[in-house]
């Protein structure tokens, strides 16, 4: 199994508990440390207007970890495509998979969080009009290799040639965040990769990734588990008392992204109640349904899980920036899956 993290830096670190509230220096220290642990890709967040500080000019932080590191793979998790002017988008991406000799992975997704969209001005409902041209642009611009002109009611590029080309061709991989079945179906008739969110229980992430798996064999593609990277809350806990303070941080951070999701018109598939008839999630419950929590053990056996299910990429968020919880993890959890053969039946030993 592959062990990445997922998450971003804290510009006023300290203020208010999200994120790794580490500074962007320090999560750039914490990056290197997992680098030299063998975590094997880092994934940032773009997020804007939240008022605890998310990190929001993802792709300027994935061109400074590119020069400080040199072996893990570097995502966005995700790029919210109806914000950016794709051509000037695939620029940046462009430059990035330059600068990472080709150690970037593409995250992209269509928004879902209702203050974003009303701080851009934006219509929820026209968020997968633009996502779908902007996609068709961006894979454009990484593909021609001559002049060329397009011009729709949104978009007019007049006799152009996006510049650097990219390292990986035809393009970095793309992935896509997703939660309905209809979402994961398209993306997978569409040739993308799968990214999928840390709220829902391991049993939903199961039958996503069961759906994923049944699409791609029904266009006559073979399954390769590695195109799907699943996000979990990493909470160590190593006696009760760290345990109910891992929750009390957890539970801060689910509260305050579920308030900027959610809109009387528009509810987040990613952040849907435990239970469907709840006005809002248990952060409690969604953690012990779903994280990678507790002792070595403990999580030895909730990887244990996701291993079952077919899973075989996961993306840790660890909200306390621990650095003692990275090594711990790398040194008493990870070498339990460091393939995928007996090593990972022993793990559930």
């Amino acid at each position: 199994m592959k062990f990445g993290l997922f998450g971003g830096a804290q510009a006023v670190p300290g203020e208010v508990v999200t994120e790794a509230a580490l500074g962007y220096h320090e999560y750039g220290e914490y990056i290197q440390h997992a680098e030299r642990l063998g975590y094997s890709s880092a994934w940032l967040v773009e997020h804007h207007f939240t008022g605890f500080s998310q990190l929001s000019a993802t792709l300027n932080y994935i061109s400074y970890l590119a020069g400080i590191t040199s072996k893990i793979r570097l995502g966005s998790a995700v790029v919210v495509i109806p914000w950016h002017n794709p051509v000037l988008l695939a620029e940046q991406i462009a430059t990035i998979d330059q600068l990472s000799k080709g150690r970037y992975d593409f995250g992209i997704g269509r928004g879902y969080r209702a203050n974003e969209f009303h701080g851009f001005g934006m219509e929820i409902a026209d968020a997968q009009e633009i996502f779908d041209e902007s996609v068709m642009l961006l894979k454009r611009s990484f593909t021609e290799t001559e002049r060329w002109s397009y011009k729709s009611d949104r978009w007019t590029y007049n006799d152009i040639i996006v510049e650097p080309p990219v390292v990986q061709k035809p393009y970095p991989p793309m992935w896509i965040g997703a939660a309905s079945e209809g979402s994961i179906r398209g993306l997978a008739r569409n040739g993308f990769n799968l990214l999928l969110a840390q709220v829902p229980s391991f049993e939903a992430i199961g039958e996503n990734v069961a759906i994923y798996r049944d699409e791609l064999e029904k266009i006559g593609e073979e399954f390769d588990p590695e195109r799907v990277a699943v996000t979990r809350g990493l909470m160590v806990a190593n006696n009760d008392n760290e345990r109910a303070d891992a929750h009390t941080l957890r539970g801060k951070f689910l509260t305050e992204v579920q308030a900027l999701a959610t809109d009387p018109k528009f509810q987040s598939k990613a952040f849907v109640p435990v239970d469907r008839y709840k006005k809002k999630l248990d952060p409690v419950e969604v953690s012990e349904n779903g994280a990678i929590l507790g002792s070595s053990q403990e999580m030895v056996d909730r990887i244990g899980k996701l291993h079952e299910l077919g899973v075989r990429n996961v993306l840790l968020h660890d909200l306390s920036g621990s650095f003692d919880a990275l090594q711990q993890v790398a040194e008493e959890v990870m070498p339990h899956f460091a393939d995928d053969g007996d090593s990972a039946a022993r793990a559930a030993e």
